[in-house]
């Protein structure tokens, strides 16, 4: 009888280890993480004052165990996020090592359970294979649709490139994956490099860090690595491939097999980028003139490579190209003089009516009115404040006319007036603040989509947020933080849908690891939801210790 009894029992212990292991590891990366890294040392007095609720409402008899338990489920989440091994049988091996190990000092000088706390490390174990750790902070806000990871040398390409093109299905991306050629293909490559002096010391001198490039697309829901058509490859333009080190490094494309790989070398040698740096004066003129060659010569590299599959570039939208403004609008073939180095995208920048262009360049914006063939608003950098080439456009408030965030140091929003006048709405105040994309529906303020850091710790480190606009009397504007995700390293925010079902997505990157995910809004209330669980189980701990100490007694 008493052993029929205890099987419920035991049944129910195991569920609430279980629970307060995943339980405690979600509070830890959605509240007590966060309150350190953007509170700074208010955040750790807060988290040793909750720390110190927790214990009170723990009976001593079983604090020992209840506290080595928690530190035996968080230390093995936090082993288990940092492991990193090309071998599954070596992720496997030290992950039971890792498991035994922590588990038999959790109970051999914690006292815990054995066979409880044994299934509570599993499922902490399991829960992270099918997602991440680091990737419980985008849930409260985000559901995670999917993830990749693509292979990268940090050296030459700490984060990966991401062209999104269109596809029978949905959206694709496009982008590079590490790749190491065999002695036969490095033999087959150095034969092949006769186009410079230096075409043979930068094929042997890259071979170890090469890359090919891949396509990640939704197959039966998941996203997988495929090796892209000829004719997804002739949607992408090639810029998009080469904006995080354009045009300092030059990516050199070559087919073999059917397949396009790159390799990376220096645009300047290091006597050409010395000179540039003497002469700020110039610089301006200089870096567009290196801007104009690199672009003009990778896309013909590019180019060449399709030839080679089969196909001709067909690219959307318009692009650049030997200092002309190259494309279709409306069906409508355009060919327009500029002077600049890239198209940023198209919007309404003066006018809600005609299309416009913003391109980059120069030391210069020039806005392009499609409809007239004109540039009808330009703004010039100087020398201490440049135009840098990472900007983004979109509208700050709901129906308005399109704006331009620039992320120079710091990072500022323009607007320009229908008489083409520029004016400064927003600066932010801390010089890491930076803007990844605009995400406007048309029902409320649009949400700009930023990386920026804590507002009181003295810390470079950003995190991924978003905010809106809001407008003041005098044309100028602050903005509202919407919400904010604790992960550091998001890059390359671009908006997407997988597939015709599934809902308007964001892809991201994580710089310097190659990890890919795709995340969509969601409603969710995690966050509030788990801290009044939290609060539930105090004041259930507050109940339980005076019925154990009465039950002590009676026995």
């Amino acid at each position: 009888m008493n052993k029929s009894k205890s099987i419920p029992a035991t049944i129910v212990r195991w569920i609430w280890f279980v629970f307060w292991a995943l339980f405690v590891n979600a509070i830890y990366v959605w509240v007590l993480r966060p309150l350190v890294d953007d509170l700074a040392m208010y955040g750790v007095l807060l988290v040793a004052a909750i720390g110190v609720v927790w214990l009170s409402t723990i009976d001593r008899s079983l604090r020992r165990s209840w506290v080595s338990y928690t530190l035996f489920v968080l230390m093995l989440a936090q082993g288990f996020a940092t492991l990193s091994f090309g071998s599954t049988a070596k992720l496997i091996a030290v992950t039971v090592v890792m498991i035994v190990g922590l588990w038999i000092i959790a109970v051999w000088f914690g006292k815990t359970r054995p066979w409880a706390s044994l299934l509570g490390g599993i499922a902490v174990v399991l829960s992270q294979i099918v997602l991440p750790l680091n990737d419980w902070a985008f849930l409260p806000h985000f559901r995670v649709l999917d993830d990749s990871h693509v292979n990268l040398q940090a050296q030459n390409s700490p984060e990966a490139p991401m062209a999104i093109v269109p596809t029978n299905g949905g959206d694709a991306i496009i982008t590079i994956d590490g790749y190491v050629p065999s002695s036969t293909e490095l033999e087959q490559m150095a034969l092949a490099a006769t186009d410079s002096p230096d075409a043979l010391f930068n094929v042997l001198q890259t071979a170890d860090g090469e890359y090919q490039i891949i396509e990640l697309k939704d197959v039966n829901g998941k996203l997988q690595k495929v090796n892209p058509t000829p004719a997804d490859l002739a949607e992408v333009n090639p810029m998009d491939l080469v904006r995080a080190f354009f045009p300092y490094e030059k990516a050199n494309w070559y087919v073999s097999h059917g397949r396009i790989y790159e390799y990376l070398t220096p645009y300047l040698t290091d006597s050409e980028a010395v000179q540039a740096a003497l002469d700020p004066a110039a610089y301006p003129a200089s870096f567009q003139a290196i801007a104009n060659q690199a672009a003009a010569a990778e896309t013909a590299n590019w180019n060449d490579c399709l030839a080679q599959l089969g196909v001709t570039p067909h690219r959307t939208g318009v692009y650049v190209q030997n200092d002309q403004l190259l494309g279709t609008d409306a069906g409508r073939p355009i060919s327009i003089p500029v002077k600049a180095s890239s198209v940023v995208g198209i919007g309404h920048f003066t006018s809600i009516q005609s299309d416009q262009v913003l391109l980059v360049g120069n030391n210069a914006l020039h806005i392009v009115d499609l409809q007239t063939g004109k540039v009808v608003a330009t703004y010039r950098g100087t020398i201490g404040s440049p135009v840098p080439n990472d900007i983004k456009i979109g509208p700050i408030t709901s129906g308005g006319r399109d704006a331009i965030f620039v992320n120079a140091s710091p990072a500022y929003i323009l607007t320009v007036r229908a008489n083409g006048q520029w004016q400064r709405v927003y600066t932010a105040t801390s010089p890491t603040f930076r803007f990844e994309t605009v995400l406007s529906n048309g029902k409320g303020a649009p949400e700009i989509v930023t990386n920026d850091p804590s507002m009181i710790r003295n810390s470079p480190i950003r995190y991924f947020s978003a905010y809106r606009f809001v407008p003041d009397g005098n044309g100028h504007g602050q903005l509202v933080r919407d919400w904010r995700v604790f992960r550091t390293n998001v890059v390359n925010v671009t908006p997407l849908r997988l597939s015709s079902s599934a809902p308007d997505a964001l892809a991201l990157d994580i710089y310097g690891t190659g990890d890919y995910l795709v995340i969509a809004r969601t409603n969710w209330t995690l966050l509030p939801l788990s801290c009044v669980v939290l609060a539930l189980i105090f004041i259930g701990g507050w109940l339980y210790r005076p019925s154990r100490r009465k039950e002590g007694e009676r026995r």
